[in-house]
């Protein structure tokens, strides 16, 4: 009978069923030596109090030397076996020795050194040659993973410098405790230390880049190494623009790479897009590079990024991504052609886009910095439309917007179109309005920003339905708008309505 149709069952004898039968687990073990008779171990966890999370530790690592060890005895073709169960054995005492210095320097902060990490890397090398051979020979699924080994965390030693991990930087940048020393220690590190760790990077930089820990690691040393590193670092990039842009992680060492790189490798990088520009701007991630080009460069370096959004305003200004850009170009190169293009392309479709879920964005982002002229042409485009875009989610934000920002004669049209809307004999739109989810704030702006008469009109018309309003959370919000406004008047100034906002 062969070794792949035999198995053990609970009393270590030979079972037909094909499968490892596991045997129970022997006694906790204390001081790094195991004690207690495996037949026992059942009834020890039945009679005991709940287990530690460092009793059920070394449980797992027992049963994985028991389920390895039969294994092997089942492989008559491994030469080692005897090797490697002890070397298994011996690596059980290594880590309960270290837990109980992890502990005590835990305890004991200031006499934290060196040698916990330095048996904690002797622990784990010694596992790691186990994990390797049974690897091998096709045993993952009895193998723990090195993350679920309890690691020291490398800040618990203040002594701990960059040159202890010598010749493991790039491993250490993409593991998650170490990648915080990293990120840490490189802020005060000696120029010797910089050196070493920007050489011992560089062939896997890339590769850092997309990794979740590692891309925290390039982006502080393009923060905080020296030019020469930087340049580097960024020509390794250069080349691979558009995948890393696209990447979750590598899109921040991209965007970190705009900020601290040269003026001439900007460009480069810039240029690199100039394929696949309307792809990344509709990216999830892309989207910030491109940003993040139009805010460290010219526009005469990234005239082709800009053209390629003309004609596309109204299209990349109701997409989720594609707004913020053109938001972004739109405060960046206020005084371009560029901005004049987009900006007609905007106004021709006003209307639809401030009802749009991310249109509306971008209107108000014109409302608030466009000029008073661009301002007053959409004040009037909205004649007649005002009170229906009160009453809806979106547009009812550009309402709010154009009465915080429009001058004087735009917010009378504004305040008149909505007094006036119930024809100048009936006020009940107001109360209606008032108690509307999204119309009860074009209200509240309008007390603070509208003309005394106007005002004095809304605070009556409140304060003749106020039992109505106080049945509504909305037209409570109203009441309390305008008990604030009216004791800030009385002290001389307008309180702003309280936002309480959907």
């Amino acid at each position: 009978m062969g070794a792949q149709d035999t198995g053990l069952n609970a009393h270590g004898q030979m079972s037909p069923a094909g499968n490892l039968v596991l045997v129970p687990a022997p006694a906790p073990v204390s001081g790094g030596q195991i004690s207690g008779a495996p037949g026992n171990a059942e009834q020890d966890l039945e009679e005991d109090a709940p287990l530690s999370q460092d009793a059920i530790k070394r449980y797992e690592h027992l049963i994985w030397v028991q389920v390895a060890y039969f294994r092997v005895c089942l492989d008559p073709t491994v030469a080692t076996s005897g090797r490697l169960v002890q070397q298994a054995m011996q690596d059980l005492k290594n880590h309960c020795a270290c837990d109980a210095l992890v502990a005590h320097y835990e305890n004991n902060p200031a006499e934290a050194d060196t040698t916990v990490i330095r048996q904690q890397s002797t622990h784990s090398a010694g596992s790691s040659q186990v994990q390797q051979h049974y690897r091998a020979r096709g045993f993952n699924n009895v193998i723990p993973s090195v993350n679920q080994q309890e690691t020291v965390a490398p800040v618990m030693s203040p002594t701990l410098s960059l040159m202890d991990i010598k010749g493991k930087v790039a491993a250490s940048c993409a593991d998650r405790k170490w990648s915080r020393f990293v990120q840490q220690a490189i802020e005060v590190a000696t120029p010797e230390e910089v050196v070493m760790v920007y050489k011992e990077i560089m062939p896997c930089v890339r590769t850092l880049a997309v990794d979740m820990f590692g891309n925290h690691a390039i982006q502080k040393i393009l923060e905080h190494g020296p030019k020469s590193c930087k340049r580097e670092i960024i020509s390794n990039l250069i080349g691979h623009m558009l995948p890393l842009s696209h990447d979750k992680y590598s899109c921040r060492v991209i965007q970190k790479a705009f900020d601290v790189g040269e003026h001439n490798q900007k460009v480069v990088m810039a240029k690199e897009l100039s394929s696949k520009v309307l792809k990344c701007v509709r990216d999830q991630f892309a989207n910030h590079v491109i940003q993040k080009c139009i805010e460290c460069l010219p526009p005469k370096d990234i005239h082709f990024i800009l053209q390629s959004f003309c004609g596309r305003a109204k299209a990349l200004s109701i997409h989720p991504y594609g707004c913020h850009v053109i938001q972004k170009v739109l405060t960046r190169y206020k005084d371009q052609e560029i901005y004049h293009t987009l900006t007609a392309e905007i106004m021709e479709n006003v209307n639809k886009l401030s009802a749009d879920k991310f249109g509306n964005y971008v209107v108000q982002q014109l409302v608030e910095h466009g000029g008073h002229s661009m301002r007053s042409t959409m004040v009037r485009n909205f004649a007649g439309r005002v009170v229906s875009m009160s009453y809806h989610k979106f547009a009812s934000n550009v309402v709010e917007k154009s009465l915080t920002f429009g001058s004087q004669e735009d917010r009378r049209l504004i305040a008149d179109e909505i007094v006036g809307a119930g024809g100048g004999q009936h006020f009940d739109h107001l109360v209606d309005m008032m108690i509307n989810p999204y119309a009860n704030f074009v209200i509240q702006k309008m007390v603070v920003t509208a003309e005394e008469q106007q005002v004095a009109l809304l605070l009556d018309v409140a304060s003749s339905n106020a039992t109505s309003l106080a049945r509504y959370p909305h037209g409570r919000h109203v009441i309390d708008s305008m008990e604030k406004f009216l004791s800030g008047a009385k002290g001389g100034v307008h309180a702003d309505p309280a936002r309480c906002r959907r």
